[in-house]
């Protein structure tokens, strides 16, 4: 399919005119922009800038939905206390939460992570706190049969089980936090960091604001080939760990 598209790109351009870089760019000028954005230093930096938010709100966020998730699936107190409140909470559009986070935050650093945690957040809490509270009552039983305590019943019964479950709302939440991330850096901020894009998100801000065809295209394209990456790994990473757990 890539290739196809490709192919029909170079046809389109042999016989539009290309004169006008607001609505198309040819082949032969993306080609162009890439080598001197990449030389630069541009493109690379923008792409280093959001690779970093993204993965330091993801970990933020994946990390305390692990951890809440846990303690609702374990134990019946916490979920009759906390989620009514997060599955309120995980309605709002993740984009909604701007406006609350800017007002307390600001509009640096700290708010963009902050909402690219969230994003990462819910998923995560929810697929582990589902996953542990619902293991099958057959294993259990097991448990209960060889005398094991709590602690090794959730780590040697509960968590083995719910693991598949768990990679699955980690890959979920990962898919959630680039797509805020993006977010974030292109309706917070286009500023620029040493020179270079702050962001891919502001990347394609400063894009479309000097209406360059070229470099819509380009950020487009680097947005999807760096997420499928990201996504690649995680699951890569999750077979390797969970050997039982196909893609």
């Amino acid at each position: 399919m890539p290739l196809l598209l490709v192919a029909a790109w170079l046809a389109y351009s042999l016989v539009r005119d290309a004169g006008d870089s607001a609505t198309f760019t040819s082949p032969n000028a993306f080609a162009i922009a890439v080598a001197k954005d990449t030389a630069s230093g541009f493109l690379p930096g923008a792409i280093v800038a959001t690779l970093a938010r993204a993965i330091a709100g993801f970990l933020i966020g994946a990390g305390a939905g692990l951890t809440v998730g846990l303690a609702i699936g374990l134990w019946r107190p916490v979920d009759r206390l906390l989620s009514p409140t997060i599955d309120s909470a995980r309605q709002v559009a993740l984009f909604a939460w701007i406006p609350l986070l800017s007002a307390w935050l600001g509009n640096g650093e700290a708010m963009k992570v902050s909402l690219i945690s969230l994003g990462a957040f819910f998923p995560v809490a929810l697929a582990t706190a589902v996953a542990c509270a619902n293991v099958s009552r057959h294993y259990l039983e097991v448990g209960q049969v060889l005398e094991l305590s709590r602690r090794q019943e959730v780590s040697k019964i509960i968590l083995p089980a719910a693991a598949p479950a768990i990679v699955a709302g980690l890959e979920l939440g990962l898919n959630i936090a680039w797509l805020g991330t993006i977010g974030a850096e292109y309706l917070i901020g286009t500023g620029y960091i040493n020179g270079m894009g702050d962001g891919l998100g502001a990347y394609l801000a400063q894009a479309r604001e000097y209406a360059r065809m070229d470099r819509i295209l380009i950020g487009v394209i680097a947005l999807a080939l760096v997420g499928l990456a990201l996504d690649r790994f995680v699951s890569w990473s999750s077979r390797k760990v969970f050997p039982w757990h196909r893609q």
